[in-house]
């Protein structure tokens, strides 16, 4: 079920209405059975996936609860599935065109979820190793930890410390159903209205990218960086938006990342869940090790792993590369402090700069291979010639300039407060309205969320 689905509506008023009248005592069976459902709306098979990444979180938990020394051998079976499922064609594609070998590959389709799955249980698993405030939980709310269904599929990634202790509370909040139902309507908005209408050019270009022009290059990037954000930040705001009006309140995950100063503040600002995963369990660690013998190493390594953690390709390796070799240059020269300190026209040089950086580095995130992505780098150059100004284009402009226009105003905590100024009679009907329009509109041509291929 994609959540700008009327589909998804329906469900969700079930789920809400069967919520209500839920004794207490039930409520978290109803939510996780729920829960499951939703995910094997998907494709039922890999519901055995999911269950079985819950069962070796769950006995993995207790197992490093009683003894530390479990937890490296846990968190190698917890990414296992995790390698086995996104990884295993790479490297044999790898080695094929090492070796000149034939290597079979799988074929294996990717179960949706699995990365953001998977970085929950090891983040539960270290957790309750070396923390004392978070302890080994029952199987039902490790599987609820994993499995809710408002963060399951693309995040944002959650703490044992951020869920744990909201399960009891868990019920339809009526208080706080109209400034959520605005935000989930902002990210219905940004998905249907945005980013869907602009993928299809975006798709065009970078699967022609020998044949594009300078211009079809140049619009189809900046389309995507546009859509990215809007897609991946709509189905953040409406993760958050749907656990709020259950009870939970959801971390924020994007914070106008298009404002910011510097690649390393972007970093900060986008997709802020995986970035605090990776600074707490890969950066850190790295950094204790490294830090005597090549400080700003640790940085590179950790773009590295998550530009792979992003794709089980070369691209994605060569652009987490990329970013974390202009992350290590802005801390080794003060840059990214400097540019965070500036004030009037500097400031704002200093976020158009980043924002360009950020716009030639995505290419490698999107081209299909690195000969796309050479290609496309052509085409922005002009080495093609420029062409003609190409059908579409334009709306791919308006749409990124409008959100260029509105993208301070776009945080979880601004619109939460702007909504909770109107009263919730006079909202709701126009924020039902406008939600069930987008639905109707997204029905007749449903995307997938851009990030469920991660």
């Amino acid at each position: 079920m994609l959540f700008q689905l009327p589909s998804f509506l329906i469900f969700f008023v079930v789920f809400a209405a069967g919520l209500l009248v839920m004794p207490r005592a039930l409520r978290l069976n109803y939510v996780l059975l729920a829960s499951l459902f939703f995910y094997a709306w998907w494709y039922p098979p890999f519901l055995a996936v999911l269950l079985g990444l819950i069962l070796l979180g769950w006995a993995g938990s207790h197992l490093v609860a009683r003894d530390r020394g479990w937890l490296a051998l846990c968190v190698v079976a917890g990414l296992t599935p995790l390698l086995v499922f996104k990884y295993t064609d790479f490297i044999l594609a790898t080695l094929g065109d090492l070796t000149g070998l034939p290597l079979a590959h799988l074929g294996w389709p990717l179960p949706l979820g699995i990365s953001f799955v998977t970085f929950s249980i090891v983040s539960m698993l270290i957790d309750v190793a070396k923390r004392r405030d978070v302890k080994a939980a029952s199987l039902r709310d490790t599987a609820l930890f994993v499995s809710f269904f408002p963060h399951l599929i693309a995040g944002p990634i959650l703490r044992p410390a951020q869920l744990f202790p909201q399960l009891p509370n868990i019920r339809f909040d009526w208080a706080a159903f109209a400034p959520h139902l605005a935000l989930f309507t902002v990210g219905m908005l940004k998905k249907v209205m945005i980013a869907d209408p602009i993928a299809p050019f975006v798709d065009r270009a970078f699967s022609a990218a020998d044949t594009t022009s300078g211009w079809e290059a140049a619009v189809a990037t900046l389309g995507f960086v546009t859509q990215i954000y809007c897609d991946f930040s709509a189905y953040s705001d409406m993760a958050i938006a749907l656990a709020g009006m259950l009870g939970v309140a959801l971390p924020e995950n994007f914070r106008s990342p298009y404002r910011a100063t510097s690649i390393t503040e972007v970093w900060q600002r986008w997709h802020m869940t995986l970035s605090l995963w990776l600074r707490d369990y890969l950066f850190r660690p790295l950094h204790a090790r490294l830090q005597h013998v090549a400080r700003y190493l640790s940085i590179v390594l950790t773009m590295v792993l998550s530009g792979l953690w992003h794709g089980a390709a070369w691209t994605f390796v060569i652009w987490g590369l990329v970013l974390g070799c202009i992350m290590a240059l802005e801390g080794m020269t003060g840059y990214s402090r400097t540019a965070r300190m500036a004030k009037g026209p500097a400031r704002w040089g200093f976020i158009a700069l980043a924002l360009v950086v950020w716009t030639f580095t995505v290419v490698l995130f999107r081209a299909p291979d690195l000969g796309a992505a050479i290609d496309i780098y052509a085409g922005m150059l002009g080495l093609r010639g420029w062409g003609d100004w190409p059908a579409g284009a334009t709306q791919v402009v308006v749409l990124t300039a409008v959100v260029l226009l509105f993208h301070h105003l776009d945080q979880v905590p601004r619109i939460l407060a702007a909504a909770a100024r109107v009263p919730a009679a006079l909202a709701v009907p126009v924020l039902l309205a406008i939600t069930i329009a987008c639905a109707l509109i997204a029905a007749g041509r449903p995307e997938s969320f851009y990030y469920f291929d991660f």
